[in-house]
């Protein structure tokens, strides 16, 4: 009996705790929606340039950068995650310019999305000195991302996608597509004749 009591405690203390996260960041966000959660020891700044649909889950131990100055050059970032997606444990954000995740959408664990490039060209500035080039990322709808892979500036993955583990995108990804390794490349596609998935 004195376990269910604590069990139910334990559960109403998070779920109040959960709610006033969200009311307190409702005044930081630029839009956060309803039903969503966001988990502690979450890294955020520039809370400003994030927008938030319904439902989103947000899971602890990420880090999410918004970029708004950089090598004395200023920036806008934007960062948009759409209603049912989830950002799990230990992933890393950088935005400067916008990055924009779709509905249904599933960040696994450790997974790095980036819009950022550090020119290394001129030898005579130390590369992180170097002003910074930005290139908007965008993740279609429902598309499954697994872990550690890593999402690169200028990248579209299509609606649907499954974007194998340790991958490393640097390309784009048309929609209903399966893709894997490094660089990653497209190895099924769904045939909507066949209603099959098949390789390319």
């Amino acid at each position: 009996m004195i376990s269910k009591l604590l069990i139910f405690f334990k559960k109403g203390y998070t779920f109040l705790t959960r709610r006033i996260m969200i009311f307190f960041y409702s005044f930081q966000f630029k839009k956060i929606g309803k039903n969503s959660v966001i988990h502690k020891q979450l890294i955020l700044n520039f809370k400003e340039g994030i927008s938030i649909g319904d439902r989103v889950v947000l899971m602890p131990n990420s880090r999410i950068e918004l970029i708004t100055k950089y090598a004395n050059e200023k920036y806008q970032p934007q960062l948009i995650i759409n209603d049912f997606s989830q950002i799990h444990q230990n992933c890393h954000i950088t935005c400067a310019e916008e990055i924009k995740i779709g509905k249904n959408v599933i960040i696994v664990a450790n997974v790095t999305i980036t819009d950022i490039i550090h020119p290394h060209e001129d030898i005579s500035i130390p590369i992180n000195k170097a002003k910074i080039k930005t290139f908007p990322v965008e993740i279609g709808d429902e598309t499954y991302v697994y872990n550690n892979a890593v999402i690169l500036p200028g990248v579209k993955i299509g609606k649907h996608c499954i974007i194998g583990a340790n991958s490393v995108v640097n390309s784009n990804i048309p929609d209903y597509s399966i893709a894997v390794g490094n660089p990653a490349k497209v190895i099924k596609q769904y045939n909507f004749k066949t209603k099959k998935w098949e390789r390319v």
